[in-house]
């Protein structure tokens, strides 16, 4: 898969979580407390010789250029902030500097790793790898945290020994100039009662999976389950699995079942046909997850009845590249910027002369798509569409606003996705579709499929709703339960 095409993906994701729940373009977001900033990955070039470029456009150093210390890169603290349009400062007897645009300011001390980002009124620690330094009177901060304190990407060009630096603040602000979005304010009004409020939700789900040609395993079942806010949830899930034809597939692939060592072999066989009932717990703000299961199969597993067990999400996304902080921030503030960073999180930037042109074209797109001059009315409803084809790639999004009395109280959202088959035919051509909405009566629907051909295929459908309700949801194990880490699970299973 193209870079392109992954960008693509990356960013219409974005958009459809944008559709879902995401305010008008916001300020800049802080950093989560104890945050840390993690190196950028980049092969150490020789001193002297690194360009530094700020959306698209080459930065001049006149007096200081960016210099490499212990393999590391590290830019001129006045002359990036300050094309970042940031105003600079030095407390020479603290040994501080400081850096401040749109009501944040970034501090650090020199020969520290110890930094703050203040916003709102709200000092946020962080905590950087390496620290920033003085040398023939300039300092030299690291480049991941100088991208990183006001909301960019950061990128390496190996080739050309160049950092890509996108300002994804100024990149939004540049795309929604000239624009207006009333509709999408509409769309808020409507949103933000589901992401304050209480509310039980009841589901009926079903979805299958195809892998390598084999199956379908299947999946079916209910979900009902109390929520507050964006991020606090409990829910109880009742499941019906059914792994039979998948695991009569993996046998035949195998020649023969008993080619598996005996424990594997009884575990498969334990899944044919399950019944697990699956309980959740957690408030995601925090970034960590209880559930507890019962069933027959979890004997085999090496799982116990009755035992919780806890997930660090913000460890778990960062596996797959994602900064789970930033998710939550969009899902809690519905911040538009929040939501942009996190999309860029997963898109690696590599070509000085490529990448800051396609980016900003697919934010331009985005700009657009949500912007009252594209939504086209009908009646009560309003819909807006927006498509990209590039390198292959093409994806559609279309997003329905159901009005009533000039409010909206309801939507429809679809998206598609297909991309073509890798070169050497490795990778398969794919396709995805996405179908949700909700209902005047604040019921919803949700469609899902995946074809990869032979390599992977899936299905989801999701029907049910929410209710206002006075509960609150139960956010960690009972009083006593035993709780262990999922990851420990894991370490056991496989030592």
């Amino acid at each position: 898969m193209t870079r392109f095409t992954r960008r693509a993906l990356a960013t219409a994701t974005a958009l459809t979580l944008l559709s879902t729940g995401a305010s008008a373009f916001a300020a800049e977001a802080a950093p989560e407390t104890g945050t840390e900033i993690a190196p950028v990955t980049e092969a150490a070039p020789a001193a002297g010789t690194i360009a530094v470029q700020l959306n698209g456009q080459d930065l001049a150093f006149t007096d200081a250029a960016p210099q490499v210390k212990d393999g590391r890169t590290f830019l001129p603290f006045r002359a990036v902030f300050e094309a970042m349009g940031a105003e600079v400062s030095y407390d020479a007897a603290a040994n501080q500097v400081s850096a401040t645009r749109g009501g944040t300011t970034v501090a650090m001390t020199l020969g520290s790793t110890e930094a703050t980002v203040t916003a709102g009124g709200v000092t946020t620690p962080l905590t950087m790898d390496v620290a920033p330094y003085a040398a023939d009177n300039r300092t030299y901060v690291p480049v991941r945290f100088a991208a990183q304190a006001f909301g960019c990407a950061v990128g390496w060009d190996q080739d050309d020994s160049t950092v890509i630096l996108v300002d994804t603040a100024k990149l939004l602000e540049e795309a929604k100039a000239g624009y207006t979005y009333t509709y999408l304010d509409k769309y808020l009004a409507y949103n933000e009662q589901f992401t304050t409020g209480n509310w039980a939700m009841d589901a009926n789900f079903n979805a299958s999976v195809g892998l390598l040609g084999m199956g379908p395993a299947t999946v079916a079942g209910t979900m009902t389950g109390v929520t507050a806010g964006a991020t606090q949830m409990e829910a109880a899930m009742n499941m019906k699995l059914d792994l039979q034809a998948l695991l009569e597939g993996i046998a035949a692939m195998t020649d023969t079942a008993s080619e598996m060592d005996a424990e594997t072999a009884a575990l498969l066989d334990s899944l044919k046909n399950q019944g697990i009932d699956l309980e959740l717990r957690g408030d995601l703000g925090g970034g960590t997850l209880y559930f507890t299961m019962s069933g027959d199969a979890l004997a085999a597993a090496g799982m116990t009845a009755g035992t919780w067990y806890s997930m660090d999400l913000s460890a778990l996304y960062g596996t797959m590249g994602m900064d789970y902080t930033s998710l939550v921030d969009a899902s809690k503030t519905l911040d538009a910027q929040v939501l942009l960073q996190s999309a860029m999180s997963g898109v690696t930037l590599t070509d000085k002369d490529a990448d800051y042109a396609a980016i900003a074209a697919l934010v331009d797109g985005a700009a657009k798509f949500l912007a009252d001059q594209s939504f086209t009315a009908d009646g009560a409803n309003a819909t807006t569409t927006y498509t990209l084809s590039q390198d292959g790639a093409d994806v559609t999004i279309g997003f329905t606003l159901v009005m009533e009395n000039d409010a909206v109280v309801g939507y429809d959202l679809t998206m598609t996705a297909g991309t073509p088959a890798s070169a050497d035919g490795a990778v398969p051509a794919m396709t995805m579709d996405l179908k949700t909405g909700m209902d005047a009566q604040n019921q919803m629907t949700a469609a899902f499929t995946l074809d990869m051909g032979e390599l992977l295929s899936m299905t989801m459908d999701l029907t049910g709703g929410y209710t206002a309700t006075d509960e609150t949801p139960a956010l960690t194990p009972p009083e006593g339960a035993d709780v262990i880490s999922y990851t420990d699970l894991l370490t056991g299973a496989m030592a």
